[in-house]
């Protein structure tokens, strides 16, 4: 594949690194900015006939004439050719990736494996200057910032600084967050080859019995670095390993595993018969997903938190929605830890709609930002969304699994976020007016904060079924009767007044009397909202985690087949859809209400495609043609600066995202998978003609044995 940008990191322990082959530049994954990571050096290349030949990861030294990239879920791997002598370096890093296998996944080592071999025959019939039998292949690492000490007889020592941000000091923002370092020590161990004063190396011999390669262990320990709640946390890998001589020996002992489990877990999701677009962007949006995870231990119990990519903010409500699919089809225990932590950062209804809510809860967008996690750092909040978020992700999460655990422990929490729902209508028609910004903040008005949005009206006939149900179910029947028949009234409302003849409006009515602007507080008064009735990508936005676990929310399924193909089609541009159909100038909106609407004329979000290609999968949809796209932004963009996932195109700037994770839920669409363990349902039903894909919530990570879905 052409040369770009990648990162490989571990789960949680803030440990990786970024590799810019383009520019010849690496970056250590730590606790900073992605925009200003410690500079890393990695000389990693062979001696062949006294010539030192490397890859282009340093801007030192001849590099080889043709590189070749790959990558997996658990690996990255960069390939360089030398014509003149037909050898062909192989550099591959892999992470301790293995679904729901916390205490693995976490381990702070990255493995690191140097090949040399010889290409068969010659490079583009160019004539060999010699032919080795032997060569030397060798692997440094270091900086400008970092200082190297040789430890033992099989390790050096990098030592580096790392920078800590910090909100939480009270009126701190992202832009002016204190910052502190924090002096990091990391080990790299050689466990096949010998250490040099600077580096390692080893001689590779070719013929009947090759050599193997040159394997290095990077190591790393770091001291707590995250503050919940003004306590510091220290990482989960603490469990077990409490020093980092502990973390080398587990190294010395233990890192062909990570190879093994590579092979492993890669070859599940390679077994899924899908376009290599599709597999680029399943193991990319992987590497995306984990330079933004923090996994620590808070008073004996689990924290599971993910910045919100170039955002910074922990674990954005709505981020984590859109990334449900992958927890659910693959890590339901992860999402289970956010759930049973996510209700201490409510906030009183009040603070929206008044005495109206009264006794009433609503949930922030995010729990803090950068090092802290103290309460929302957003400019907003985005009230009616994140709670019915809360919502529908409890439920699907307890029918996933069958633990109703958490309900029983927040079922106090869940019922208050209903009556704030509930609170939100001052129209009586079921759909909230009140509290109804959303997460589309580069959208036009009608799509970001309309009244009476389809968007949120779905959200909100999933919560009050959902709520309907759990609150039965745990013996809570206050408001059972309550939730069905506002659930019925939106149902009916999306059926009167949404559909426009083949697509669903963007909102319920045109009217935009009393809406307030998120970013200046003012309320305005329109006798229409421009883009009310257009098309857009949103309307089945609330369906997917009721698909994935067979629950019917009783909506049209022709008309919303219908949509998806409609609004797919009128919101596409080159690299997947925008949000709307609508088209906004600056000028045809009032000043006071462009907010990033007026930088970003008609933006699109990947993410919120994938998510309606699930949807699309469930229905019989076949959009799997638009991955092309998706994957060619990734392209685009990370071969001209480092971004990683690139959420966004044509505005805005959200990289280094950990929304394209959401992908990982294609497999469950595109087989019709649905797992209820609470109802007993284990079915299948792919839709969209051929299919082949492995069962992910089913598969022993540690053989490989899954079960395939065909149709």
């Amino acid at each position: 594949m052409q040369l770009m940008c990648d990162v490989v990191c571990v789960l949680g322990s803030r440990h990786g690194v970024l590799l810019d082959p383009i520019r010849r530049k690496c970056g250590i994954i730590r606790f900073d900015r992605f925009d200003c990571l410690p500079e890393l050096r990695i000389r990693a290349g062979v001696v062949v006939d006294g010539r030192e030949i490397v890859l282009p990861l340093t801007p030192q030294g001849p590099v080889f004439r043709f590189h070749d990239q790959r990558m997996t879920p658990c690996t990255s791997v960069l390939m360089g050719i030398d014509p003149a002598s037909g050898i062909k370096l192989r550099l591959e890093i892999v992470t301790p990736f293995r679904p729901r296998d916390g205490a693995f996944s976490t381990t702070p080592v990255l493995g690191l494996r140097l090949e040399a071999s010889k290409i068969a025959g010659s490079f583009r019939w160019e004539g060999r200057d010699c032919n080795p039998d032997e060569v030397e292949v060798f692997l440094e690492m270091g900086g400008p910032a970092v200082t190297r000490e040789p430890v033992g007889d099989d390790a050096i020592d990098m030592c580096f600084q790392s920078v800590r941000s910090s909100t939480a000091r009270e009126g701190t923002t992202r832009a002016n967050a204190d910052t502190e370092a924090v002096e990091q020590r990391d080990r790299l161990v050689v466990v096949d080859g010998s250490r040099t004063e600077t580096g390692f190396r080893k001689r590779i011999t070719f013929g009947e019995r090759p050599s193997t390669g040159l394997t290095v262990a990077w190591c790393t320990y770091s001291p707590s670095t995250l503050s919940v709640r003004g306590e510091l946390c220290p990482f989960k890998y603490n469990e077990r390993l409490g020093t980092l001589d502990d973390v080398a020996n587990w190294a010395r002992a233990n890192v062909d595993q990570l190879f093994v489990n590579a092979r492993v877990v890669d070859g599940v999701i390679a077994a899924g018969e899908c376009s290599k677009s599709t597999q680029n962007l399943l193991a990319y949006t992987l590497h995306s997903w984990l330079i933004d995870t923090w996994w620590v231990n808070r008073k004996g119990r689990d924290w599971f938190s993910v910045w919100e990519g170039s955002c910074y903010f922990h674990s954005t409500v709505d981020v984590e929605y859109t990334q449900s699919p992958f927890y659910l089809a693959v890590w339901p225990e992860l999402l289970g830890i956010e759930l049973d932590f996510w209700p201490e950062f409510s906030k009183d209804g009040r603070f929206t709609v008044g005495d109206r809510g009264a006794g009433t809860l609503f949930l922030s967008h995010d729990t803090g930002s950068h090092s802290t996690a103290c309460g929302q750092d957003y400019h907003h909040e985005m009230e009616v969304e994140e709670t019915a978020n809360y919502v529908i992700l409890s439920y699907a999460y307890w029918k996933r699994t069958g633990d109703d655990s958490l309900l029983r422990k927040h079922v106090a929490t869940i019922e208050a976020y209903l009556r704030f729902l509930l609170a939100c209508d001052t129209t009586g028609n079921g759909v909230p007016d009140q509290g109804v910004a959303n997460t589309i903040d580069d959208a036009s008005p009608a799509v970001q904060y309309g009244s009476c949005q389809i968007y949120l009206a779905v959200k909100c006939l999933g919560s009050f079924k959902a709520g309907a149900e759990i609150l039965e179910m745990l013996g809570h029947h206050e408001l059972v009767d309550t939730c069905r028949e506002t659930a019925g009234k939106i149902r009916a409302l999306i059926a009167e007044r949404g559909w426009q003849g083949e697509h669903f409006a963007t909102l319920l009515g045109k009217e935009g009397k009393g809406i307030v602007d998120p970013w200046s507080g003012e309320k305005i008064d329109l006798p229409e909202i421009p883009g009310w009735d257009a098309p857009h990508i949103y309307t089945v936005n609330g369906l997917v985690p009721f698909d994935m676990v067979g629950v019917d929310l009783g909506l049209d399924e022709e008309k919303v087949a219908t949509d998806l193909r409609v609004a797919t089609k009128r919101c596409l541009r080159e690299y997947g859809c925008v949000h709307t159909d609508f088209s906004f100038e600056r000028a045809s909106i009032p000043e006071t209400m462009k907010g990033l609407a007026g930088v970003s004329r008609n933006p699109g979000w990947i993410s919120m495609n994938m998510l309606r290609d699930i949807a699309a999968f469930y229905r019989g949809v076949d959009l799997r043609h638009l991955a092309d796209r998706y994957w060619e932004w990734q392209v685009v963009t990370n071969t001209q600066e480092p971004k990683v996932f690139f959420e966004t195109f044509s505005g805005n700037n959200l990289c280094f995202y950990p929304r394209g994770i959401v992908i990982w839920g294609y497999f469950d669409g595109l087989a019709g998978i649905r797992e209820n363990a609470v109802d007993g349902d284990r079915s299948t039903g792919p839709k969209v003609g051929a299919v082949c894909v492995p069962r992910l919530l089913d598969v022993d990570w540690r053989t490989g044995q899954c079960e395939m879905v065909e149709g």
